[in-house]
């Protein structure tokens, strides 16, 4: 089979805003343009989803299921899907047994994400497992490692903005932008903001450690909590801070740095990729929060000429490596892979 005109559908287990959503919205859309039918399928129905809802493409391409394996396999036997593209553990597990029973092409990616309870884990476990009779996709080296897969590594990728680099009103908040989660660091990012009186942080996101957070948190700190989109704030934004304990490659430093944002972050996951050091942000040795504090500072006293010039490098370097056009054919090398062992199989 060719991979002109693809019928595909994006399987996935949400009801909230977060990275894995927007790479998913971000995906249909490179797709669709491409040429290709696709399909944004919710294994449950939660309500209106944040995400799939807010604009009348991803709505219109919208199907929600009921949860449950049965009504997966229904809709793929009765449908003219060529390819399912599953994210998530839940989906991925549920995915793959279906196309397997449906003879469909499957691919699976796997996302950063926390470890979670025992229960997580062994659902991840038999993601894992599952996952070793298709192909995979890992967005960072790290992750690829973790899950000990073959899988093909293709990084995140945004849409590019339509908007212009340059806002007419002075953005100045740091911010800490993702779940509340041990792994993603937010206590660190507190730590930080208490020992910078003179700045101003936000918060955006929310996750088991929230009520902590917000109970620990300095005057200097808003909690701006989980927000549908990231649209209206970001021109707020004067520097991200990620504070990640652990982490793969996270999608909110790319929308950072396309809307000329610098970042700031440990070196870790596949970070290097996309924030390069003194010309998009700063790279910090984990955990070094002295280290992370100046560059705070610094990054707060930039010159306008040297704001511009960090902006429009960190612009370029994602335009050119991380946008829908740069990363979608890697994933197409991927489908044709998929839609070749299948059609083995029939």
């Amino acid at each position: 089979m060719t991979t002109d005109n693809l019928n595909i559908a994006l399987l996935l287990d949400s009801k909230d805003y977060g990275g894995i959503e927007t790479h998913v919205a971000n995906l249909a859309k490179g797709l669709h343009k491409s040429g290709h039918s696709v399909q944004i399928i919710l294994l449950n129905n939660y309500g209106e989803h944040p995400v799939f809802e807010s604009e009348q493409f991803l709505r219109s391409i919208l199907i929600k299921l009921d949860g449950g394996l049965k009504s997966v396999f229904t809709f793929l036997k009765k449908s003219n899907i060529n390819l399912v593209h599953t994210h998530g553990y839940k989906a991925g597990i549920i995915g793959r047994i279906s196309c397997k029973l449906t003879n469909k092409a499957v691919v699976s990616t796997f996302h950063s994400g926390e470890k979670g309870n025992i229960k997580i884990r062994l659902y991840s476990w038999l993601d894992r497992i599952t996952a070793h009779f298709s192909p995979c996709i890992c967005v960072s080296e790290q992750i690829k490692k973790s899950v000990n897969l073959s899988a093909d590594v293709i990084q995140n990728f945004v849409e590019l903005p339509t908007q212009s680099l340059t806002t007419t009103t002075p953005a100045t908040k740091i911010a800490f932008v993702g779940r509340l989660s041990f792994e993603k660091g937010p206590d660190v990012f507190l730590r930080l903001a208490k020992q910078l009186p003179q700045y101003s942080f936000s918060i955006y996101g929310d996750g088991p450690m929230s009520e902590e957070i917000s109970a620990t948190a300095s005057d200097n700190v808003e909690m701006a909590g989980q927000v549908t989109s990231m649209l209206p704030h970001w021109p707020k934004i004067n520097l991200l801070c990620i504070t990640s304990r652990e982490e793969g490659l996270p999608l909110v430093a790319i929308e950072a740095l396309v809307r000329g944002i610098p970042v700031i972050s440990f070196d870790i996951g596949g970070i290097s990729s996309v924030v390069i050091n003194d010309l998009s942000g700063w790279l910090i040795a984990p955990f070094n929060e002295a280290a992370f504090i100046e560059s705070i500072k610094q990054g707060q006293t930039l010159s306008r000429t040297q704001r511009s010039k960090m902006s429009l490098f960190g612009y370029l370097h994602i335009r050119n490596n991380f946008s829908c056009n740069a990363v979608i054919p890697q994933i197409f090398n991927v489908y044709r892979k998929a839609l070749i062992g299948a059609s083995h199989v029939k």
